[in-house]
């Protein structure tokens, strides 16, 4: 009985470990889909913001948000906010212009447009939690007892 809860822990906690891992590439191919088929627009930065984001064990690190307004296809105002990672801006006192792309089905979506990391990198990430977790799952599944018919 005991072996058999054990077994079901480790399958559940390698079912989920796996699916992080595949998280990782699916996140990414979806933004990178929207960078290729939303409208592409320029914002206006209205404010910055550094926010704290945690790394897990690496502790955490700031992120630089931008706050910035749009007009949409339809011509009405709207605003959203999104992370500046490794862009460069030269800070006058003007208004910054910001690339962006817009969601064409709901122009209040919208999402900066930056290059994000390559889809290699997250594959390379992706293996060690896909194959750890299927793994875990594996082991887990012959401790329940469980057989397949």
């Amino acid at each position: 009985m005991t072996t058999m809860v054990i077994g079901w822990a480790f399958f559940l906690f390698g079912l989920v470990f796996a699916a992080f891992g595949i998280s990782f590439v699916v996140f990414g191919v979806i933004q990178r889909q929207r960078l290729r088929t939303w409208t592409p627009a320029t914002a206006t930065i209205r404010e910055f913001e550094t926010r704290r984001v945690s790394s897990g064990q690496r502790g955490s690190r700031t992120k630089l948000i931008a706050h910035y307004e749009y007009r949409g296809p339809n011509g009405e105002e709207y605003a959203g906010e999104g992370a500046l990672d490794n862009q460069r801006f030269a800070v006058d006192g003007s208004a910054l212009p910001l690339a962006i792309v817009i969601d064409p089905l709901d122009p209040s979506r919208s999402m900066v447009a930056s290059e994000g990391a390559p889809i290699g990198c997250m594959v390379a990430m992706a293996i060690p939690f896909t194959l750890f977790g299927g793994v875990f799952a594996m082991i887990g599944w012959a401790l329940t007892g469980v057989t397949v018919v």
